[in-house]
């Protein structure tokens, strides 16, 4: 079965804390196993067998969407926002 998981983040042991939404799992990879080029954030194409994770394929164009996304909302909120309303003595 091949599902979409997000790297949330990495452990002090190295591991990689991968979420999979869809399936409501969350699974520990070694760092070494993973696709070359992946950070925190980025999406995942993961194969399973059962509960073992066979193989992990690297999203790029899903991780690129996403991260243009936030780009743009936090743009967007950056213009509407006009200081804080709250005075400094």
């Amino acid at each position: 079965m091949k599902t979409e998981a997000m790297i949330d983040r990495f452990t002090e042991t190295g591991q990689a804390v991968v979420l999979a939404e869809t399936i409501g799992r969350e699974f520990l990879i070694e760092k070494e196993a993973l696709p070359e080029g992946v950070e925190r954030g980025s999406y995942l194409t993961l194969e399973l067998d059962g509960d073992e994770v066979v193989s992990i394929m690297f999203d790029q164009e899903k991780t690129q969407a996403r991260q243009s996304a936030v780009r743009s909302k936090m743009a967007k909120l950056r213009e509407r926002s006009s200081g804080s309303r709250f005075r400094r003595k």
